[in-house]
Order: C-alpha cells, then structure tokens, then sequence
C-alpha cells in the first residue's frame, strides 16, 4: 500500500514580523515527518517555491526530478517521476539522500499541497496580516489548482 503524504503546518506556531515563519513539514504516514516535526521556516516563501515544483512535475517528463527546498539547512525532499501518475520522494540532507519516503501518486501531492496553502492562506487573513509573499502564494496556488 502506498504511503500518505500530507504537509503539515502548525498554524499556532505562526509569527509575522516581516515574514510569515512557522513550523512546515511533509509528513508520511501521519508519523513520520521530514524535516522534522517543529522545523520552523519562511511559510509563504517555501510554499511558493513547492507550489512551483510541483507545477513543474505535472508537466515533466519520466524521471525528471524536481527539488522542495527548505529555506534553513542544506535540506531538501526530492521529487522523481516514475510514472506517468506517481513520483517518488527522498529526503535529502547535506546533498546525500538519507530517507526514502516512498513513491505516491502526483495527485496527492498536488492535493496535499492544496489543502495546507489555503489552511495557512485562511490563518493569516483570520489574523490580518497582508504581505508579498502571501500574495504571491495566493496567486501560484491558484495556478496550481486550475493545473
């Protein structure tokens, strides 16, 4: 059986001062979360940048691998095509793959991917706070879904 993916974000981690920074991981099999649970980021810039790779994978060719980059730390969750519906995700730390995470399909990655943007959209326009990068977000996940 395939893994479940989600992206986890801690919304009552969530600060704002010139960025929005909180907690953000993948997160497989409800458990296991990469980087870590409580590894705590640029929300919307990273987003933004996973928005866009996974935009990319829609369109990519088989074996083509694209990059979910973390903002902090030489860290990375590679993304390979390996079929025409699935891709298959390794974490990547100091430029060596060090964990499998399993293969699942474009989809749930796309949906996954969905699903935390707007959660973390909806919290920070509960919380009032306006800024480029939200916006820029706003915009890509927009793009993403109509992909």
């Amino acid at each position: 059986m395939p893994p479940h993916l989600s992206i986890d974000i801690a919304i009552d981690s969530l600060t704002y001062s010139h960025h929005v920074v909180g907690n953000i991981a993948f997160v497989i099999d409800f458990y296991d979360y990469f980087p870590g649970q409580g590894w705590s980021d640029f929300v919307a810039i990273v987003l933004k940048w996973w928005v866009d790779s996974c935009r990319a994978l829609l369109f990519a060719p088989l074996y083509e691998t694209y990059s979910f980059n973390f903002m902090d730390g030489p860290i990375r969750i590679t993304a390979k095509r390996v079929t025409a519906t699935e891709v298959e995700l390794t974490f990547v730390e100091d430029g060596h793959a060090k964990t499998p995470m399993g293969t699942v399909s474009l989809e749930e990655l796309k949906d996954a991917l969905i699903k935390a943007t707007r959660q973390f959209i909806n919290a920070v326009d509960r919380l009032g706070w306006r800024n480029e990068d939200v916006e820029t977000l706003r915009h890509a996940i927009k793009v993403l879904h109509t992909s």
